[in-house]
């Protein structure tokens, strides 16, 4: 039986992976970003939705992924202030937020069909994320103007496609390194 709160060993591995999605994002953004790139595609994020949904597999509870987002939002709060669109505190968590509910409550369907399951979660949890940051930034000012619509009609479009590669690499690595011998070690601690 699975136990419902997070053992040590889990916390730690959840924390691990949220140092290297942070530290990959401090390292390869700013490189992007000087390109130009990143202005039509996030091509960056392929990386980080990759280990958002490995974190999520290897550590498969309800929660897992509120937790990611929750620490890694504070994380750019403090070391990137300019993160979230320059939206104000606490504020920059709410996107966030949202973003690690949807994709723990879409990981808890379809959970014997392990394709469909991340690419429901990836996707859909892609397109909230956009509604939810665009919408925020609504709040605070910006204008629900047809560039801002046609911008976010872009966003939602170039996300699904970064989102779809982001899945195949995760389903890739996840049938790679499932039976391996950390996985069942991280999980052995979940039924001991």
């Amino acid at each position: 039986m699975n136990k419902k709160y997070f053992t040590t060993v889990e916390i730690f591995f959840i924390a691990s992976m949220i140092g290297l999605d942070f530290a990959y994002g401090m390292v390869v953004g700013p490189l992007l970003s000087a390109t130009g790139i990143l202005e039509l595609i996030r091509v960056d994020m392929i990386i980080p939705v990759m280990m958002m949904l490995t974190t999520r597999l290897v550590v498969d509870k309800f929660g897992t992924l509120i937790v990611y987002e929750f620490v890694w939002g504070v994380l750019a709060m403090i070391a990137r202030p300019a993160s979230f669109a320059a939206m104000p505190g606490f504020m920059k968590l709410a996107p966030a937020l949202i973003y690690g509910i949807m994709l723990d409550s879409l990981m808890e369907l379809f959970k014997d069909r392990l394709y469909v399951r991340i690419l429901v979660a990836g996707v859909v949890g892609g397109v909230v994320y956009q509604f939810a940051f665009t919408g925020m930034r609504v709040l605070y000012g910006l204008p629900w103007s047809e560039a801002v619509q046609i911008l976010l009609g872009i966003r939602l479009v170039t996300t699904a496609v970064v989102n779809v590669l982001a899945i195949h690499l995760t389903f890739l690595i996840w049938t790679s390194v499932e039976r391996s011998g950390w996985v069942r070690r991280i999980q052995s601690w979940r039924t001991s």
